[in-house]
């Protein structure tokens, strides 16, 4: 058959080939349109709609000042924080039996506090009767993120007053920059004197019927650090007692944050570096004060001026890859060559970055700087 067709268009004229050949090409397009036109569509998706454009001019999406990686905020005023927003409820801690609850100090600026009893030894409470030491624990986060709610100092907390057998009081104070400093120090220290007014008589029973206001100590980390430090000068300079002559017996620095214009011992030098840090302190007090101001550099303070320091006892921790580290210890020493007439401990961890011990909680480090701290605390 195949033979046969090839030899009747053999026969052909090349005219009539030609013919055929075109129209066997007009027959083949006619079914390549064919199939185009008439197969369904369904698979082909519309496209979403693109999202609106971005106004750059608007205030609400320039940044004014970039804190990354606590914050940004806007030239329209508005404040994005990236961290330390959190928020845990108190109760019961089922990993230490400590019992947490929260409590207002001031209604008009919303100052409060979260505090945290550990459990009784044995079947009494006898051993909780105005036994116990009291810490006021001021919050780290460069004085613009976090506060006494949040989980990770909720858990810290738990632990310390489990370990340590401590009334504990953790303040939430207002952050910069919608309160630049010294707002912290403002609400830190009514805070602290709340607490030591109701140690004597007032009506929050935790403090008046089980904490001893005789072994009053003061502690945070980092900016809470700084912020322990500026309280016991505060109450120096105030003839070195709170509300109902309550005296503070000792702080306890947790990788303090104070920083000045000048290099101390191994200190960074790289100008961009310290520039940045600048910078974020006069952000933080809205350029009120200057990075060596006492308040952020202690260094600048003469001998006399440390001795007003209004407490018997000080530690200070400090971690070894933190830039803070070296000021820390220069602290140390310089409280220690000042006259002043207590007594100084440090502490120090190797490998370890700024606030290690919250980040990672259940690292062998970071016990072993909880028992230093509870050491300290329930130290007679």
């Amino acid at each position: 058959m195949v033979a046969k067709i090839k030899r009747q268009i053999g026969g052909l004229s090349l005219l009539a080939k030609l013919g055929l050949l075109l129209l066997a090409l007009l027959l083949l397009l006619a079914a390549i349109l064919l199939l185009v036109f008439l197969l369904p569509r369904h698979h082909r998706r519309p496209l979403p709609p693109g999202s609106p454009p971005v106004n750059a001019s608007d205030p609400d999406n320039i940044v004014a000042f970039d804190f990354s990686p606590f914050l940004i905020l806007y030239k329209s005023g508005r404040v994005h924080r990236m961290d330390g927003t959190d928020r845990v409820p108190a109760g019961v801690d089922e990993a230490t039996g400590v019992t947490s609850k929260d409590v207002v100090i001031d209604r008009s600026t919303g100052v409060g506090a979260r505090m945290y009893l550990p459990p009784a030894k044995g079947a009494g409470k006898k051993d909780l009767a105005g036994a116990l030491p009291v810490l006021v624990f001021f919050h780290g986060g460069a004085f613009v993120i976090e506060s006494a709610f949040t989980a990770k100092y909720h858990d810290y907390l738990n632990k310390v007053t489990a370990k340590a057998r401590v009334v504990a009081v953790s303040v939430d104070y207002r952050l910069a920059p919608e309160h630049p400093v010294p707002t912290a120090y403002d609400d830190s220290w009514q805070a602290l004197n709340w607490v030591a007014k109701n140690g004597r008589s007032g009506p929050e029973p935790w403090l008046r019927d089980r904490g001893n206001m005789s072994r009053l100590f003061l502690a945070g980390d980092s900016a809470g650090a700084n912020i322990a430090h500026n309280m016991a000068m505060r109450a120096g300079k105030d003839g070195g007692q709170l509300e109902g002559g309550v005296a503070i017996t000792g702080i306890l620095l947790l990788d303090p944050y104070f920083w000045g214009k000048n290099p101390v011992g191994a200190e960074t030098t790289d100008p961009a570096r310290r520039r940045q840090y600048e910078a974020t302190w006069s952000f933080i007090c809205d350029g009120k004060y200057g990075i060596d101001d006492p308040l952020v550099d202690p260094l600048s303070m003469p001998a006399p001026e440390w001795r007003k320091l209004a407490c018997s006892r000080v530690a200070v921790t400090v971690s070894d890859l933190d830039d803070f580290k070296e000021r820390g210890k220069a602290y140390a020493a310089a409280l220690r060559d000042s006259g002043w007439g207590g007594e100084v401990e440090e502490y120090e961890t190797a490998g370890e970055v700024h606030v290690y011990f919250l980040d990672k909680p259940s690292s062998p480090k970071s016990a072993k700087e909880l028992t230093f701290v509870a050491g300290y605390l329930s130290h007679e």
